[in-house]
């Protein structure tokens, strides 16, 4: 199934903010890559803020709905489930290594953009952090763990590692990835 024109212009918008950064994206090069035409593009949205937001808002949704999935996979022990959210987050991020970059090079120094962004993100350590919760009350999570930080460092860690390998043009998303991380987390438990 083709996507939407809408979905159409969010990719073409990914790809440009992701090579291009906000400030050197202009409508014209984001209706370029999206191959739409500028009509279509200022139909659906009226600003290149109103789109970069979209496409931030877009791919949080989708991070934040990979996540929720493991985390309620009963079949697997709730130390399995962090260790498979990992996974997820590298498979996630590896497949998405433009919205990686964008999410992690999102602040723009405009004040209120940036809040918005934040608040977005928020979303995803909100989410993060009540499963973390739960798992620590639980006791698979060290009591002496700080929530918020493990969630802020898993966000970071398999993030950077993934650009890290980008730029590199490494293999994302190894064996070798895999247990690397994992064993880095294994310290929480």
């Amino acid at each position: 199934m083709a996507p939407s024109k809408k979905d159409q212009i969010a990719n073409g918008a990914l790809t440009a903010f992701a090579q291009l950064g906000y400030s050197e994206t202009t409508m014209d090069a984001i209706a370029e890559m999206a191959q739409v035409a500028k009509g279509t593009l200022y139909y659906h949205f009226s600003t290149k803020e109103e789109l970069f937001l979209y496409v931030i808002e877009k791919g949080v949704k989708m991070l934040i709905y990979h996540v929720d999935n493991v985390m309620q996979n009963e079949e697997l022990s709730l130390e399995d489930r962090i260790l498979n959210v990992l996974d997820e987050h590298l498979r996630f991020f590896s497949e998405n290594q433009d919205l990686c970059f964008l999410l992690l090079s999102a602040f723009s120094g405009d004040g209120q953009r940036d809040r918005m962004v934040g608040n977005l993100l928020g979303g995803y350590f909100s989410t993060m952090e009540s499963h973390m919760l739960e798992l620590q009350q639980q006791g698979y999570i060290r009591a002496d763990i700080d929530i918020r930080t493990l969630a802020s460092a898993l966000f970071g860690m398999v993030g950077f590692t993934v650009l890290r390998k980008q730029f590199r043009k490494e293999p994302v998303n190894s064996a070798a990835d895999k247990q690397t991380l994992r064993y880095m987390l294994s310290g929480m438990f």
